[in-house]
């Protein structure tokens, strides 16, 4: 059998191995025309060192072990000098004949194998060595590895060959030295020798540092001393200052701060401590900055409480419209503080829809009860340190948050609002929300301890005011430690109130156009209310006005169209803030066949949803889109499944129903939605669709359906109801169990409300699609049956 001739490529400063990858330059011609062999032959080259000192090579010049190369791709220059090759190392190859032909060198030989015959268990522990050893000296590594092929060495642990001749080829070794490791055939071996040169190179630039850092020191200490010792003479002598003064003054502020006796003894260590340190020294700043920090957090300061009801009464009116709950909850703290002033502070959340007052609020209680206000915003924090300072063993650690405001409050009662509570935010650096336990359980506050100061703290006289939009994302034992109060959106009369006696005068005074006092007529704020907002607060409704404002203000800069007291109308409503954004109402024009009205509730209030069913021909599957969560999607079947067992009372022909299919959808599918409250909506969506009769545009509905067609109690009725009211819809359908809620509803909204309170489907049914005569002839009678069989079952 012929032996294959393989082409040389000779390399010159470096060794090329096995299972390596790498684009190579070729600038001979006896390369480049050995390559142009091996793209013609298809035969694959081979890599072979040229000895040192063989500038013009013959067959003798060349080490007889080489890499044998697979040609991945290639780029010729356009004038044809260089040629850029990428290869992929193979095999080790063995020469055993070399000469030169044609300008270039060829070979023949055969491969050596380098996969078995060695120790797979000792090779992965040179592994794990080698990599623990690159990874506890990284400047070392940098200095002896090429640190390109050191990445692709990392990828490849798991294969012992390919990481041996990868990391060997990443070494900042000599040809020569490299050659050696090529050689060694026993990965194993060959492990070894790399581990080895490693670690020598480790101990060796350990050892020149230690020594390059001790003849420094012994070198630059005595004019170093020397130096700094002069300056901080002459500084002295300037400002005519010494430290012993210092220290008095330190002892002294220790003495009149009224510390606890534990952070005293704390204090007058640390003074003790900076008697010794040389005053310039870096760690006599760190505790003189601790004592400071001692000194200036208030310990026995405190303001007094104006218990005077009458005055906390006209506060919160003159601030804030509405909000019975929460005024009563702070005039009831006032009554006890005055009956008995002992009574540990409240820690209340307050919980609503963003732009309904939470943060002005809680400025308005710590004004009427006498309480100095300091406010942190705990939106995206997600640092324990935040809440509880760093330990003093790092450098440039300051107290956390807590233990700041404090400072900034000045007294030991303050009112601290913690604004955002629900987005609070973990990571590796701790969880905030576990770090604030401590500081709102009134067990324990009395003895906060914060990271910096590391005493206990009472915080027990703090009055804590917290907000958020949801409670969800709240931990459960977070939660259970304080006191929620439900702050729900404005219904259109407070919020016409609002504008007259809050927003529209402070745009007035902001926009420069209270000296003209226009005047706003009531049917203009209804306006901007009604067609240009929508939302459970009033912060779009505020910018809604100044934006009106300020194109009053450019007429009267520009045109001299208006002059004192003009008169802010609809019409120039519509004209200054163009075309209405919403409609008056959201509800349906007109009655539709399969499409249902519901009530939901969101973050920012309450919100109308519209549940669509069609029908089409097919085998009773069913899609849902809308981007539904799992419970929404079981509100489905088992809707459907309840008026597909129910098809004889329904009426519905069930042959039609298993050749069907069933599409049901929610609208604004970018919105993920969730919840069982639906439920009525969908059967009601879903009847509408298979018997073909419309569902009222104007009802509107909220509920759970069981399988056996009980309707159930769902949350957020106050909400629900408002945003009905906001859309125009003023007929509802409630579960019979939350009547009850009705309570919380302000009167104008009850009052312009129709409400059906309902136990069954079949009552739901009832009302949407039959009259008082069908009702008698055959739905009444099966309703009441199912009624009958409910209870029997219960």
């Amino acid at each position: 059998m012929e032996q294959l001739i393989y082409p040389v490529l000779v390399r010159e400063k470096n060794v090329f191995f096995p299972y390596v990858e790498e684009d190579i330059l070729l600038e001979r011609d006896y390369n480049k025309k050995a390559f142009e062999y091996a793209v013609e032959s298809g035969i694959e080259p081979v890599f072979l060192l040229m000895k040192e000192g063989a500038f013009f090579p013959s067959p003798t010049d060349f080490y007889l072990i080489g890499t044998k190369a697979k040609i991945l791709n290639s780029l010729t220059e356009s004038g044809g000098e260089n040629t850029l090759i990428s290869v992929k190392g193979v095999s080790l190859f063995n020469v055993k004949q070399i000469e030169e032909r044609d300008g270039f060198f060829v070979c023949v030989g055969e491969d050596l194998d380098i996969k078995d015959g060695y120790d797979v268990v000792k090779a992965l522990e040179y592994i794990n060595e080698i990599k623990k050893l690159i990874k506890r000296n990284p400047n070392v590594a940098r200095n002896i590895l090429i640190i390109k092929h050191l990445d692709k060495a990392s990828r490849k642990t798991s294969n012992p060959v390919a990481f041996a001749n990868n990391i060997a080829y990443a070494l900042k070794i000599s040809p020569e030295e490299k050659q050696i490791l090529l050689e060694t055939v026993n990965t194993e071996f060959k492990l070894k020798k790399i581990y080895d040169y490693i670690k020598e190179k480790v101990r060796t630039f350990k050892y020149e540092k230690d020594l390059d850092k001790r003849v420094r020191k012994n070198i630059e200490e005595g004019q170093r001393k020397f130096f700094l010792n002069e300056k901080l003479k002459a500084i002295k002598e300037e400002l005519g200052y010494t430290g012993e003064n210092e220290i008095e003054k330190l002892k002294e502020d220790v003495k009149n701060a009224g510390l606890s006796e534990e952070a005293f003894k704390k204090a007058m260590e640390e003074i003790k401590r900076l008697e010794t340190m040389n005053p310039a020294s870096a760690e006599a700043s760190v505790a003189r900055t601790y004592v400071q920090w001692l000194i200036d957090v208030p310990w026995k300061k405190r303001t007094r409480d104006n218990l005077n009801i009458p005055r906390a009464r006209k506060i919160l009116d003159r601030d804030h419209y509405g909000l019975k709950e929460v005024k009563e909850r702070i005039i009831e703290f006032l009554a006890v503080r005055k009956l008995n002033r002992t009574k540990r502070n409240p820690i209340i959340c307050f919980v609503g829809p963003p732009g309904v007052g939470k943060t002005s609020l809680a400025k308005a209680i710590a004004e009427s009860i006498g309480r100095r206000f300091v406010r942190m915003s705990l939106g995206g924090v997600r640092d324990e340190a935040e809440i509880r300072g760093h330990r003093r063993t790092y450098i440039g650690a300051i107290p956390g948050r807590i233990i700041y405001l404090m400072k900034k409050a000045g007294t030991v009662n303050p009112l601290m609002l913690l604004d955002e509570i629900d987005k609070l935010s973990s990571d590796f650096r701790g969880d905030p929300s576990s770090a604030l336990l401590e500081a709102l359980d009134p067990e324990q506050n009395a003895h906060f301890v914060d990271h910096y100061l590391d005493v206990d703290y009472d915080l027990s006289n703090v009055f804590f005011i917290l907000t958020a939009n949801i409670l969800d994302t709240i931990p459960a034992p977070l939660k259970d430690r304080f006191e929620i109060i439900r702050i729900p959106g404005y219904t259109f009369s407070e919020k016409v109130e609002i504008a007259k006696r809050h927003l529209i005068p402070k745009k007035l005074k902001e926009t420069g156009l209270k000296r003209f006092s226009p005047v706003f007529k009531e049917d203009a704020i209804e306006v901007i209310i009604e067609k240009y907002t929508r939302e459970a607060g009033v912060r779009t409704l505020e910018r809604t006005i100044e934006k009106l404002l300020r194109k009053c203000a450019v007429d009267i800069v520009e045109k001299k169209r208006f002059s004192k007291d003009f008169v802010i109308t609809e019409d120039l409503v519509y004209e200054k803030l163009g075309i209405p954004v919403f409609k008056v109402s959201i509800a349906e024009e007109k009655p539709q066949v399969g499409v249902a009205t519901g009530l939901a509730w969101t973050p920012a209030g309450g919100d109308v949803l519209f549940i669509e069913v069609m029908t089409m021909p097919g085998n009773e599957r069913i899609d849902i889109t809308g981007q539904l969560g799992d419970v929404m999607k079981e509100s489905v079947k088992a809707a459907f499944s309840f008026i597909k067992a129910n098809y004889k009372r329904f009426g519905i022909n069930i042959e039609k129903v298993k050749n069907t299919d069933i599409h049901v959808h929610i609208p604004e599918g970018a919105i993920p939605k969730d919840g069982p409250s639906a439920g009525i909506t969908i059967a009601s969506a879903i009847f509408s669709a298979l018997t073909g009769k419309q569902v009222p545009n104007r009802i509107a509905m909220t509920g759970e359906i069981t399988l056996r067609g009980r309707v159930l109690p769902v949350g957020g009725i106050k909400e629900k109801l408002l945003a009905a009211h906001r859309a125009g819809i003023f007929e509802i359908i409630l579960p019979m169990e939350n009547e009850k809620d009705l309570k919380e509803v302000p009167e104008e909204v009850k009052n312009a409300m129709v409400f059906h309170f309902v136990k069954t489907m079949d009552q739901v049914i009832d009302i949407l699609f039959f009259n008082s005569d069908e009702r008698k002839r055959g739905i009444a009678h099966s309703s009441n049956s199912h009624v009958e069989e409910l209870r029997d079952f219960e």
